[in-house]
């Protein structure tokens, strides 16, 4: 998890007692789906770096056999890249939707402790 999207988890996961019961669902898929990209995207970027790799050493001589591997790779290149960009979207929109409810956890917490306050004080005479 990118540092501003594991930062908001965090202080998602703090507050969760003042989460909108009507998202607590949708906030726990979210916070799981954030804790797993970041090993979906090492694995991404692996796949990626082993068939750039493998491209660097892979001489051309002519033959099918090397053409046709030197495709595999180069496709694979292509769709790790893809992922990642999958991958990169999917944590914006975690973090866009992870950031409107911490607004919303933190505004309930605000709400609760002006409540607490003013049920606190005196009553004027």
């Amino acid at each position: 998890m990118s540092g501003e999207l594991a930062d908001v988890a965090r202080r998602l996961r703090g507050l969760e007692r003042w989460w909108r019961p009507s998202e607590v669902g949708s906030i726990r898929q979210c916070l799981e789906e954030a804790a797993a990209l970041p090993g979906r995207q090492a694995e991404a970027r692996k796949a990626q770096r082993a068939a750039q790799d493998e491209l660097a050493r892979l001489r051309p001589d002519g033959t099918p056999a090397t053409q046709d591997r030197w495709r595999e790779l180069q496709g694979t290149v292509t769709t790790q890249a893809r992922v990642l960009r999958e991958l990169d979207a999917e944590e914006s929109s975690l973090l866009a939707a992870l950031s409107v409810e911490l607004w919303w956890a933190r505004t309930r917490h605000w709400q609760a402790g002006v409540a607490r306050i003013n049920a606190m004080e005196p009553t004027p005479h």
